[in-house]
């Protein structure tokens, strides 16, 4: 147990989607984040990668728990993208009255350190980036840009139940891990996108939506894509 000021507590990986503790982790993130998938989905997720028959790389729920193991503190939920050897932070969430103690972030580690072990066994090598997608006016995003941790990434991002009209809400950030390189091919930058859609998301013809065929649009003619540096400018006044 870690005893740092806070409630006695352990990080869990949650494997059995028919235990009470996956319910309970998934209702805390659908409290804190209102744009979540079904439940009935997260669990197929656990179930699947459970029995092996998950494709595209696994999907993976933390919990954080208190020394009595019944309710979880924080949780934190996303897939392993295989295709591109990244990780896809979906959810974190803390429980609203253990907010900014430092719990999300440990949990976030813990959940980057569960794709690391994946990305070893899958192919050998070294987890290259950590992804996820963001409110572009998020303190969290404010907070890790600052620290040098992330970058938003400079193309219009939409998840799949966004609109073209949400442009500019959102943002993909990139977090290099082994892949040190401040720019990515574009290329590269719409493999993840496609990968995200169709592992995270699991969108199979992401082509007949008109918000994905206009992010690969946007970077058909680019060379490479990088830090945003709109979003990057005012951070940094």
């Amino acid at each position: 147990m870690e005893t740092t000021g806070l409630p006695e507590h352990r990080v869990v990986e949650v494997t059995d989607e028919r235990g009470p503790l996956a319910r309970r982790a998934i209702s805390l993130i659908q409290e804190a984040i209102w744009d979540v998938h079904p439940t009935g989905f997260l669990l197929r997720e656990l179930e699947e990668t459970r029995r092996g028959t998950a494709r595209g790389g696994g999907y993976h729920l933390l919990a954080m728990v208190g020394a009595d193991d019944e309710e979880p503190l924080a949780a934190a939920a996303g897939a392993y993208l295989q295709a591109v050897n990244a990780g896809f932070v979906s959810y974190l969430a803390v429980r609203e009255d253990l907010r900014g103690r430092g719990l999300g972030r440990a949990l976030r580690e813990h959940l980057l350190d569960t794709f690391r072990a994946q990305a070893r066994r899958e192919g050998g090598a070294e987890l290259g980036n950590v992804l996820g997608e963001v409110e572009r006016e998020s303190p969290w995003l404010r907070m890790m840009v600052r620290e040098g941790r992330v970058m938003p990434l400079a193309f219009p991002y939409f998840h799949p139940w966004m609109s073209r009209h949400s442009e500019g809400y959102y943002a993909l950030y990139r977090e290099p891990l082994a892949d040190t390189r401040p720019e990515l091919p574009a290329e590269e930058v719409a493999d993840m996108v496609d990968a995200i859609w169709r592992r995270a998301y699991r969108v199979h013809a992401p082509q007949q939506r008109d918000t994905w065929r206009y992010m690969m649009e946007s970077l058909k003619d680019r060379a490479t894509v990088g830090a945003d540096p709109d979003f990057l400018r005012p951070l940094s006044s």
